[in-house]
């Protein structure tokens, strides 16, 4: 039996406990806590108490307090729906994504009519890239409730990375007639017109979300992003200056301008490069740490230490230094992707002199050796980064490689590190030489690859680094396009400004992979039979 004492204790702590929730509603947070410490010393087992004081603890920034609460209150009570959902969604705020995940899920069965719970479940699938489980669940919280604006964002950016145009359009559309001044909603209408090519729509509804919200980052971005595509380089770079969100911004904008017809404004500066983008990126720009090094900047660049051995065959005199080093006083400190607008680049003033990349010549004949024959011979990349915030669509189905492994006098290898074994069809994976373990394993990214390069007729390729680097090589290369690429490769030209030596090859309105690589394979086919006759 209970005694009295007890039930006077829990009544006591109950008391205390309510009292807190009154000074919590009237927003008197601090007095709140004290009711809730109260509470907790009468009747310390108190899971009300414990997940009402670790919601103001994650209020007041105490993150690591508020999950110890919660945490209690959870182990006290399993079936606690409101101490779930508080730590997922501080989990979902710290970017412990599959945390959350997990809490939410856990909050969706014990209530599966709570569209809240199913919304915020989804929105953490979707950023986990777990994207068809997040438009499972996004739309199953919107039948719940359709007034949910986040859940709508949410379901349209999931459906627009799984290639679902149309349907992202709609609920794109859904959300901006729930919140007809939703900058986001705009946005992302207009990122669906620019993959459909429809890019004066695209434009209109850019402007749209910033009349709402003129420092939304992501439309400042994609508005910049299509004007560099569009070739609009001047207006392009400035907004380009928002490729990052407030999280991910290694630095502040630099207003630090060169100019190469005036050396002076290059010598002598002291200058902190910082890497800021994928691999890719680093090798298209290193041109401008380069060029700053030649024209007589003192250049520091923090930068991946793997890339070091590959960059520094450009010559140029730069010190290195962790990516996330930026002490020091310097001229300017500036993202490495923030070069071209601090040497107000435009077409015409791209510095694409290749190559400004070597492979090693000891490395070059190593592989030679491992290269034998006198067939036509093509490096093949099929895929780039796997992460879906990168635009998978980008890769190659391997299913599309068929035709080039079926091309007699060619002889063909893969420029990957990692082929898994039922990566290709079996029909594809006995006309490509993968290259094993000891390929570019080492660390140093890119030395082997490079001095593959070296040793082939022809490198075809998505896009990815692999294209930035034959490219920087200055080695034939062609790269296989969506019908709408990204900014960097510009409309319809089948030439880049940034590499002479390449060749941009653009899949039809569609993307249809299968239709571009037998175009690729009649075209590879032709330069076998020329160089058989040379």
């Amino acid at each position: 039996m209970t005694s009295s004492t007890a039930r006077t204790v829990k009544e006591d702590a109950r008391a205390l406990y309510y009292l807190g929730l009154k000074e919590k509603a009237e927003g008197r947070l601090e007095r709140a806590i004290e009711f809730f410490d109260a509470a907790l010393a009468a009747e310390p087992d108190f899971p009300e108490a414990l997940c009402s004081g670790g919601f103001i603890l994650q209020s007041t920034g105490h993150h690591e307090g508020a999950l110890a609460f919660y945490g209690r209150a959870i182990e006290l009570a399993p079936d606690y729906f409101d101490a779930l959902f508080n730590r997922g969604c501080l989990q979902f705020a710290l970017n412990r994504l599959d945390l959350a995940a997990a809490d939410f899920a856990r909050a969706v069965a014990l209530a599966p009519n709570d569209a809240g719970a199913k919304s915020n479940l989804g929105a953490a699938l979707y950023q986990g890239g777990k994207l068809a489980e997040a438009v499972d669940m996004l739309q199953k919280a919107l039948a719940l409730d359709p007034a949910l604006v986040e859940a709508e964002l949410n379901l349209g950016s999931a459906l627009r990375r799984l290639g679902r145009d149309d349907e992202a359009r709609e609920a794109f559309m859904r959300a901006a007639l729930l919140k007809p001044d939703c900058a986001e909603a705009y946005c992302g209408l207009g990122v669906v017109a620019r993959a459909k090519g429809e890019f004066r729509e695209a434009m209109d509804y850019y402007d749209c979300a910033l009349a709402f919200d003129p420092k939304l980052e992501e439309a400042l971005s994609c508005k910049g992003s299509l004007q560099l595509l569009l070739g609009q380089f001047e207006e392009g770079w400035e907004g380009y200056e928002n490729r990052w969100i407030d999280s991910q911004r290694p630095i502040p904008s630099s207003d630090m301008r060169f100019d190469v017809a005036r050396p002076e404004t290059m010598a002598g500066k002291r200058v902190l490069v910082v890497n800021d983008h994928g691999l890719g990126d680093t090798i298209q720009f290193f041109r401008y740490v380069k060029l700053l090094a030649d024209n007589g900047a003192d250049v520091t660049f923090a930068g991946p230490a793997k890339m070091k051995r590959l960059l520094a065959t450009s010559g140029a005199q730069v010190a290195w230094r962790d990516t996330n080093d930026f002490t020091g006083a310097f001229d300017a400190t500036i993202a490495i992707s923030s070069l071209p607008r601090a040497f107000s680049t435009v077409e015409k003033t791209i510095p694409a002199a290749v190559p400004y990349l070597s492979a090693e010549a000891e490395l070059v004949d190593l592989w030679h050796a491992r290269m034998p024959g006198a067939g036509f011979k093509v490096g093949l990349c099929w895929r780039g980064s796997q992460d879906f915030r990168v635009d998978l669509r980008r890769s190659i189905p391997p299913q599309a490689l068929a035709p080039l492994a079926a091309l007699p006098g060619v002889a063909l290898y893969a420029l990957h590190m990692d082929v898994g074994a039922d990566e290709l069809p079996e029909t594809v994976a006995r006309g490509i030489q993968v290259f094993g373990d000891g390929f570019d394993r080492g660390p140093d990214a890119f030395v082997d690859t490079a001095a593959v390069m070296a040793n082939l007729d022809l490198v075809v390729t998505c896009d990815t680094s692999i294209a930035h680097l034959a490219g920087a090589l200055g080695r034939p290369v062609w790269v296989a396009l969506r019908h709408v690429a990204e900014w960097r490769w510009m409309l319809e030209r089948t030439d880049s400004p940034w590499y002479p030596t390449m060749r941009l090859m653009r899949a039809g309105a569609g993307d249809d992979w299968f239709e571009l690589y037998e175009r690729i394979a009649e075209s590879i086919a032709v330069l076998a039979q020329e160089k058989e006759k040379d």
